[in-house]
């Protein structure tokens, strides 16, 4: 079997590009707690002009992923508090953070893609509060969210202004998070309100510096696909049929007619629960898109202990992509 020709690293940038309302850096603080053995505590102030706002995240052992416990936002007034407080960039961090992207860069393999992620403003609005408020306030304080989403992407543009510039050439841009903007958290048509005229200002910034930059959202795409394509996006993931999703990847290349790279569509409950010849059948059917602006990819990866049917589903779709790609 051939060797795969690359891997990806995704890293988030959790305090240049931070999800509490793109919240200056120095005003946010971070203090760390051992509870037992199993868990990690993150305790968090923001300070705003009007007064500090708590929340804690909690990471358990064998869990890769960072659970949010609590929230700093559960008034509509804590929200006007970030948006009001005056955004400042910290150009020490922001060299800090390059610094950081550079060295990492420097010391990959060539065949590994290094991917800046950026939250879609709309996410470091949602992430403040729980979601059930998240998805009452877009509804009934539309012209709140409306106003949160322009500072926000103001706040985006200036981070970029800032950051890009000291960053390596041979890397991706990444955005995403925005499938609660899709169904079956929201109306398909939310997806043209809340994160196109918003993400495609930062992708447009993004491009004006030479470089790519691609979309992860989940859920049932058909839709928001049209949108990203209007938007600019060079690609998007994951690209997922149904149940998970609502669109084959037929109808995902009629919709991105040439102008998108699509990712997927090995559904991740599959490659946990399917047997190995249903995977390979699976990655001979995308045989048909071998011509395609396609890259094949699971929809997820795994932030629990990895079983024994994992790893063999994944050999089976390698041995299969050997066969019908290779």
């Amino acid at each position: 079997m051939k060797e795969a020709q690359a891997y990806i690293l995704c890293q988030e940038q959790p305090l240049l590009f931070n999800r509490f309302m793109m919240t200056s850096t120095n005003r946010i603080q971070t203090k760390i707690k051992e509870v037992d053995e199993n868990t990690r505590d993150i305790y968090g102030q923001l300070h705003t002009a009007k007064g500090v706002l708590k929340f804690r995240d909690s990471v358990f052992r064998n869990q890769c992923t960072q659970w949010n416990m609590e929230v700093p936002v559960a008034e509509l007034e804590q929200m006007e508090a970030l948006l009001e407080t005056p955004f400042e960039i910290d150009m020490d961090e922001v060299e800090l953070t390059a610094g950081h992207v550079r060295d990492m860069v420097e010391r990959l393999d060539e065949r590994v893609i290094y991917q800046f992620f950026i939250p879609s403003p709309i996410v470091a609005i949602s992430r403040c509060m729980d979601f059930e408020m998240f998805l009452e306030v877009s509804l009934t304080e539309r012209e709140l969210i409306l106003e949160g989403l322009k500072e926000i992407t103001r706040r985006q543009l200036l981070m970029l202004d800032a950051v890009v510039p000291k960053l390596p050439d041979h890397i991706v841009f990444w955005m995403g998070g925005s499938e609660q903007c899709a169904p079956p958290m929201m109306h398909p048509e939310a997806f043209d309100l809340f994160v196109e005229p918003y993400d495609s200002q930062i992708v447009e910034k993004i491009h004006s510096y030479g470089y790519a930059v691609g979309c992860h959202c989940h859920g049932k795409v058909k839709h928001a696909l049209g949108v990203m394509k209007r938007i600019g996006y060079d690609a998007t993931e994951p690209v997922e049929p149904s149940p998970q999703g609502n669109v084959s990847m037929r109808e995902g290349f009629e919709i991105a007619s040439g102008k998108m790279t699509l990712i997927g569509n090995l559904e991740w409950a599959d490659l946990e629960l399917c047997s190995q010849e249903q995977i390979r059948e699976r990655v001979r059917a995308l045989g048909e898109f071998k011509n395609e602006r396609l890259i094949v990819a699971s929809s997820a990866g795994p932030i629990t202990s990895v079983t024994s049917k994992l790893v063999d589903n994944h050999l089976a779709w390698l041995e299969a992509y050997e066969e019908v790609f290779g």
